[in-house]
């Protein structure tokens, strides 16, 4: 567990000064947007390429993005049922799905990185091409469905046919495949960029987290993070053990799934008329509980695998 705590305390060191930055107004609102934009848009893909491109899935398969998904899947329904037995109103339900099923990539980067180095974060992007879409998905849906919009499908599926990550895994995945060579040139460039990725994709969500403001009871936000930051690990898990997944896979799969949500929930859930407040609760406090839980989790599977 310390070599857990050892890896998480720079990551929280990069969150508090994001938040701190931010708090002493160094950026405009509009910086920050523009950062995230470039983050989003460039930085993130380029890491994404430059590590399916050139990684090695000689001991991954079907099983792990089955385990993954199958995990986000069956997690998004029980906070449906969830929310429904316990009388949460339907402007809440899709936050919790949303918040059930996204994860914040640049968090398990880090700690990929921390734990396990570069065969770490290559497996934690091979994660990313089946979790990010299906978060995508899962959560729209969940979050138009409850707040009463329809749900338009072609649009849903020509949106996530465009977003950047996803395009970033197709030609990854395509370029693994082929072994098409790379101008050592374009490498570089890739590298480069890929660099600055965990860093300013740790200080912009560490400036998004919003402590101001409770939407919901301390019960219900700590109920359903601790629901969150415990039950998608322990789902994939045990899914992954079942399907005969083990070492460093099943690791990555752990840090993947052990994360906090995407700070972005807090702007989609306003964007389609659900409760952001509540959205950014659930962030602010997964991020903060997710330094113990994570290691809870990561040490428990040390001990029983």
């Amino acid at each position: 567990m310390l070599v857990v705590l050892l890896s998480l305390a720079p990551i929280a060191a990069i969150l508090v000064l994001g938040k701190a930055i931010a708090s002493a107004k160094l950026l405009t609102a509009e910086g920050w947007i523009g950062l995230e934009r470039i983050t989003y848009f460039v930085l993130f893909p380029a890491l994404i390429v430059s590590k399916l491109a050139v990684a090695d899935f000689s001991d991954v398969d079907w099983r792990m993005p089955t385990a993954l998904i199958g995990a986000q899947v069956v997690l998004g329904g029980l906070s449906i049922v969830l929310g429904q037995l316990f009388g949460q109103g339907r402007n809440r339900l899709g936050v919790f799905v949303q918040s059930a099923v996204r994860w914040n990539t640049f968090f398990a980067l880090a700690l990929a990185q921390e734990l396990m180095g570069p065969t770490g974060l290559a497996l934690v992007a091979v994660a990313a091409a089946g979790m990010i879409p299906t978060a995508n998905i899962l959560s729209v849906v969940a979050l138009m469905q409850f707040s009463g919009t329809p749900v338009n499908f072609g649009k849903l599926l020509r949106n996530l046919a465009v977003n950047p990550l996803v395009l970033a895994c197709v030609i990854g995945l395509a370029l693994n495949v082929t072994k098409l060579p790379i101008p050592q040139s374009l490498t570089q460039v890739l590298d480069l960029l890929a660099q600055a990725t965990i860093a300013l994709g740790l200080l912009t969500t560490g400036a998004a987290i919003q402590i101001k403001g409770r939407s919901a009871p301390l019960t219900t936000v700590f109920s359903w993070s601790l629901l969150r930051l415990l039950g998608l690990p322990l789902l994939a898990g045990g899914f992954a053990i079942g399907l005969g997944i083990s070492g460093s896979v099943l690791m990555a799969m752990l840090i993947a799934t052990a994360v906090p949500t995407a700070v972005n929930g807090t702007i989609l859930a306003r964007q389609l008329g659900a409760d952001a407040p509540l959205a950014a609760n659930l962030i602010a406090a997964q991020t903060v509980l997710a330094i113990i839980t994570i290691s809870g989790v990561l040490w428990t599977a040390s001990a029983v695998v």
